[in-house]
């Protein structure tokens, strides 16, 4: 009789423990991505006198990758997206031309590296705003860049950007938001603030882009240096050439 009882309490101790082993598994939550986000981006931009335009599309969340991560347009054109300087974030871009890309939902078919896919969607509207005119010069004696620009009508704020004539590098600085009432900026060449990389690397003699950026943030939106809710960014670049003294 001992023997019965004792396989019987073995047996009840060994569902207790699957119960409570499932219980645990059931409540295991999946983590949806809710961070994931995707964001396109008309840019609008002033290459030799000429008005050019491009899309920018840019999605971000933990842990996304960029294998099957991709952008699908209105027309269903599909663009890939790439890993780039930014960690935890992926970015696609069209070759600029004189023709507006399309208005409409872009549809973000995300990837993540636990295995989770999500979908998002963001609208472009039909709209633009004017590129800035602008002038910058470069003082050798101060070490500092000069930058004034006329209003943009409609913009939510600037961005200004010093950058490798190859501008799919890292810049060296940036300003990600300066108030729509700005007119001129100074960036100093002194690693402060603002530097995104050793001021060390500039090259006596080389060639950079000084860019101005007016931005319009999408309706409803922050308006912010660091929102990924920008709805058109119209930029101009002026070469200058930078000499240690």
């Amino acid at each position: 009789m001992k023997n019965i009882k004792n396989i019987g309490l073995f047996i009840l101790g060994i569902t207790l423990l699957l119960n409570l082993t499932g219980c645990h598994k059931k409540q295991k939550v999946e983590n949806t991505h809710d961070d994931a986000y995707g964001d396109v981006i008309l840019k609008k931009m002033n290459m030799m006198g000429n008005i050019k335009y491009a899309l920018v599309m840019f999605a971000g969340g933990e842990g996304i990758v960029e294998d099957g991560s991709k952008v699908i347009a209105p027309d269903g054109t599909t663009y890939d997206l790439h890993s780039f300087f930014m960690q935890g974030a992926l970015k696609a871009a069209t070759q600029p031309s004189p023709n507006k890309p399309q208005a409409g939902d872009y549809t973000f078919q995300l990837h993540f590296s636990d295995g989770y896919t999500k979908e998002v969607t963001d609208h472009l509207e039909d709209t633009e705003i004017d590129v800035p005119q602008l002038t910058a010069t470069f003082d050798a004696t101060t070490q500092t860049i000069q930058m004034q620009w006329t209003p943009v009508a409609n913009a939510d704020l600037y961005c200004v950007k010093l950058t490798a004539l190859d501008m799919s590098q890292k810049p060296f600085y940036k300003k990600p938001q300066l108030p729509v009432s700005a007119t001129s900026y100074t960036i100093h060449i002194d690693g402060g603030q603002g530097w995104l990389r050793p001021t060390s690397e500039l090259q006596d003699g080389q060639q950079y882009y000084v860019v101005l950026a007016a931005k319009k943030v999408e309706q409803g939106a922050e308006v912010s240096g660091k929102s990924k809710d920008f709805q058109t960014s119209s930029c101009t670049k002026v070469k200058i050439t930078y000499h240690t003294h």
